[in-house]
């Protein structure tokens, strides 16, 4: 069946049916019944590639090392794909470390991130090796007891709170425009510089520590890459003042976390003010420009030795979010007129809902009818956002274009939709 439209690399509709890859999304809805979360190999291992090949063509000094957020999709079929491209993996809490290394994630390829670890977590980490990323002072002597225990060596990072008070940019996570240092600011994780300074000559002098290097993490706060320069300025400019600090130590590793949006990156599109944001997502060739270039400069203005260094980042959504789609059917259709709290919206109750995954927010993804019987001119975009845990969502109604739209009173029951997200960093913030 010819293409008619192309979505992206693997979505297409093709006479008025929703195709991934080559598998028509009705056919397999039919099949296997809903929810069904359907992904693409071709997809996934596509943009493992990219991120590597991207990132290793710019930085040059030392090794790369991509760790895929598991958060963002913690299915393990598709970590032993990633683990078969040489995908690190970013973990939180014990869970995900024994899917991780269920997935076949080499342990030096590991970071055991996440604010509170707790003595059963940091044992099982530093018995398989994995580098674990230090969030406060506590948890560097819980580390050391267990390498004593265990008679091994702990490889940690700490997880630091540069000062971003120069971002302010506003930020794609509230409503009002709050600056991104701000946000930054609001943000838990991290140890204080107070005590990472005294933290870093404490492990110094513990022969169980090996701190390899440093980890700093801001998310997603927009779509755009002007935010980079800044972040990576106040992260090299932290660096200096550790280094001088601890008698000249230099990290062997940096680790710049994530917020790389994804192509079809839907979020904010729920907040009156980014509706009609337009412009594209940049390529992830010019994030891997503006990435390695802010930080070869930066450490460079800092007078840092950067050959060797491996560099590391924790992409989430960006991995996951484009390689496919969430296939739902729509039982329930409810209209409360009062009080009227938004023009147009209608609860949905589909079979279940992206909300399953735990503490998730959708941020207004597109939802497409996955067989199309006919449209009036100029209808509009579906939207959702949940409404509550239980698995109903809200729809409203948005004049944004797309290649396949529907009027909400046109939705009959039941209907087949497909939610083109397949990570839960397109679903929420962070």
């Amino acid at each position: 069946m010819a293409v008619q439209t192309r979505l992206d690399e693997c979505l297409s509709i093709r006479d008025g049916r929703l195709f991934i890859e080559e598998c028509d999304a009705d056919a397999l809805a039919r099949r296997f019944g809903t929810p069904i979360y359907v992904i693409s190999e071709d997809q996934l291992r596509r943009n493992a590639r990219r991120y590597r090949q991207e990132f290793e063509q710019r930085w040059t000094e030392g090794p790369v090392l991509v760790l895929a957020s598991i958060k963002a999709n913690f299915a393990l079929a598709t970590r032993w794909i990633l683990s078969q491209e040489g995908i690190g993996c970013d973990t939180f809490g014990a869970g995900e470390l024994h899917a991780a290394l269920e997935g076949a994630v080499p342990p030096d390829r590991i970071s055991v991130n996440g604010s509170i670890k707790d003595a059963g977590l940091i044992d099982a980490a530093v018995r398989a090796g994995a580098r674990i990323t230090l969030d406060s002072s506590a948890e560097l002597d819980r580390v050391r007891d267990a390498a004593q225990q265990l008679g091994r060596r702990a490889a940690v990072r700490f997880r630091l709170r540069p000062d971003f008070s120069a971002l302010t940019q506003p930020t794609d996570w509230y409503e009002d425009e709050t600056s991104i240092g701000e946000a930054a600011y609001l943000y838990k994780a991290g140890i204080p510089t107070d005590d990472a300074l005294e933290l870093g000559r404490r492990a110094q002098r513990m022969p169980e520590i090996d701190l390899t290097g440093v980890h700093a993490h801001i998310g997603r706060h927009t779509n755009g890459t002007a935010q980079w320069p800044a972040i990576i300025a106040a992260y090299v400019a932290l660096l200096a003042t550790l280094r001088d600090a601890w008698n000249g130590w230099t990290p062997r590793e940096l680790n710049l976390g994530g917020g790389y949006p994804v192509p079809r990156d839907p979020f904010g599109r729920g907040m009156a003010r980014l509706q009609d944001r337009t412009g594209a997502v940049p390529d992830l060739s010019v994030y891997a420009e503006v990435v390695t270039g802010s930080l070869r400069q930066a450490m460079q203005a800092h007078g840092f030795d950067r050959q060797g260094v491996r560099l590391e980042i924790e992409p989430g959504r960006g991995i996951y979010g484009n390689a496919g789609i969430h296939l739902a059917t729509i039982r329930n259709i409810k209209v409360q007129r009062t009080p009227e709290l938004t023009v147009g919206l209608r609860p949905i109750r589909p079979t279940c809902s992206c909300l399953t995954l735990s503490g998730s927010t959708i941020a207004g993804p597109r939802l497409w009818p996955i067989k199309r019987t006919g449209r009036p001119p100029g209808s509009p975009t579906l939207w959702a956002r949940p409404a509550s845990r239980t698995g109903s969502s809200r729809m409203r109604s948005s004049p944004r274009s797309s290649p396949v739209t529907r009027s909400p009173s046109s939705i009959r029951v039941p209907t087949r939709m497909a939610w083109p997200v397949t990570s839960t960093r397109c679903l929420g913030r962070g």
